[in-house]
């Protein structure tokens, strides 16, 4: 079977669903958005934004991770903003995740995002998408958290930092540098038993805005309990930037996304 003809059959069988809960679907979308500021200019010009961070977490659930790629991205009704953001599964996680940013966003917009996955080691393709309202960011309105489209089947509890002086001289030359140890509480969410957690691989990465993507933070394991402390050091950080904390942790044959935004303290 050649390659075009197997991503056609992936296609037909896929589909291409206008239903944003993806039922049913081999992928397990989540989206998330989060009203900040930000900064345009320097000096006695700095001029403050709103902007709506918009977060696409995505699952693997129907293929295995590997040998995948995604190109995700969003459109905004009666707006020609719109911006596209690509990757691939993390084989261990099993999900991907995209960040983007929407200065100004038009009251009473619908925002949609829409993401195109290729398994190429099976030959399929999958495309859906995911609707919302677009956030009511303003500069009055800078603490709206919209997470409602997220399970929560994963919740990171809290998010504490103590920051740090690190001398890294060599040889008798001193060099300090500045480190935010950043400390994430996992657990289980209320519609799950913590059993389905316990000795189960867990991750904590995290977005600073600016960045690409996330880095990868800390893992571990689920307690009997079904919670889990993570640590994590960012060196140089940029005090009073957002930090978006992305916990990953997995039950069974899935893997759950728990979501916090904080501000950079160090």
């Amino acid at each position: 079977m050649t390659t075009a003809l197997a991503i056609l059959i992936g296609l037909t069988a896929a589909g291409t669903s206008s239903a944003s809960a993806d039922p049913g679907g081999p992928v397990a979308p989540n989206l998330d958005q989060h009203c900040g500021v930000q900064n345009s200019g320097s000096g006695p010009m700095t001029t403050a934004i709103p902007v709506d961070r918009i977060t696409l977490n995505l699952e693997s659930v129907g293929y295995a991770p590997a040998n995948s790629s995604i190109t995700a991205f969003y459109t905004i009704s009666g707006s020609t903003k719109t911006g596209t953001a690509t990757g691939a599964f993390d084989t261990a996680r099993k999900n991907a995740t995209f960040n983007f940013s929407v200065s100004n966003p038009p009251p009473g917009a619908t925002l949609t995002v829409t993401y195109q996955v290729w398994w190429h080691g099976v030959g399929v393709y999958y495309s859906n998408f995911v609707s919302a309202p677009l956030a009511p960011c303003t500069l009055d309105n800078t603490a709206y958290v919209d997470a409602s489209t997220w399970n929560d089947y994963v919740t990171v509890t809290g998010v504490s930092q103590r920051c740090e002086t690190v001398d890294i001289g060599v040889g008798g030359r001193h060099a300090y540098v500045r480190e935010d140890v950043v400390t994430v509480n996992v657990a289980h969410g209320s519609s799950s038993w913590p059993s389905w957690y316990a000795g189960r691989p867990v991750w904590a990465d995290y977005w600073i805005v600016g960045q690409k993507t996330y880095t990868s933070g800390a893992s571990g394991v689920f307690d009997s309990g079904g919670e889990a402390t993570l640590s994590f050091v960012i060196t140089a950080p940029t005090t009073g930037a957002e930090l978006d904390v992305l916990a990953s942790g997995q039950a069974g044959s899935r893997t759950f996304p728990g979501h916090s935004w904080t501000t950079i303290a160090c």
